[in-house]
């Protein structure tokens, strides 16, 4: 049988580690809700961050775009670093109390806006990556909310950011018809082709337009019109190349499936 000292000894173990880790939780608890930068506070506030840029990136790399959880989790910690830099310099160094600590953050967001123009791709008229670099800038105040000890502010944000993505992207794709995006490219025998015309054929068929570019070529008298276009799965364009075929000025037509 278990004798009576060994029954005391194993509860005042126990009440030492309930004492410990609540102590243990206090300090978290603490240093969570202080403004003051900590190893311990810092940490914690990095770990949130890499947590929430990884649940953005994620995303992200489900619809294969080039940027992924590795990027959206360094853009976001690094983000909660900088902001932490600028209210732990007022801190730490007497000479500097009356700094400006939102000084560091509006660079952030300045070269935030270059690593999301390098995610945008331009190619014959169409743009792509706006949604992924949009989502970088996005991120980057989600890092800097928590640096700012904006905990609820940036779960907020960062379900919203998913909503806004999902819903709002299987949304959007309905609307548009939910076919393929295509890029309708129409050459003309002239300088000066009918535009308008064109784009009213087009939206007569249920097509929907995202885009319209043209090129003229004044010297050889020609003229290209990029369309970018999404219509019904089953859509096969025949008729409307008859209709643009029936035009005197269109030379060539073609279509592509932009990926």
């Amino acid at each position: 049988m278990i004798c009576k000292d060994t029954i005391f000894n194993l509860k005042m173990l126990s009440l030492h580690l309930f004492t410990t880790m609540e102590q243990y939780f206090s300090e978290i608890n603490q240093s969570l809700l202080t403004m003051e930068v900590t190893p311990l506070s810092a940490s914690l506030k990095l770990l949130i961050s890499f947590f929430l840029g990884a649940v953005i990136g994620a995303e992200r790399q489900t619809r294969r775009q080039s940027a992924g959880i590795r990027t959206f989790s360094l853009i976001c910690i690094g983000s909660t670093a900088a902001m932490l830099l600028s209210i732990w310099i007022p801190q730490s160094y007497p000479h500097f109390l009356n700094g400006d600590p939102g000084r560091i953050a509006a660079q952030v967001l300045t070269g935030i806006g270059f690593l999301g123009a390098g995610a945008i791709i331009q190619s014959r008229g169409s743009i792509h990556g706006l949604t992924t670099a949009s989502t970088i800038w996005v991120v980057a105040i989600m890092g800097m909310a928590v640096g700012a000890g904006m905990y609820l502010p940036a779960v907020a944000l960062t379900f919203i950011s998913l909503f806004a993505l999902i819903a709002l992207g299987k949304i959007e794709k309905r609307k548009a018809l939910t076919g393929q995006i295509k890029q309708l490219l129409i050459h003309f025998e002239t300088d000066a082709p009918p535009v308008n015309q064109v784009l009213e054929t087009v939206q007569n068929h249920n097509i929907f337009v995202y885009d319209v570019s043209i090129e003229r070529n004044y010297k050889l008298h020609t003229a290209q019109l990029t369309l970018k276009i999404q219509a019904k799965q089953r859509e096969t364009f025949d008729a409307l190349f008859d209709e643009f075929h029936l035009l005197e000025t269109v030379s060539n037509i073609s279509l592509t499936v932009l990926v």
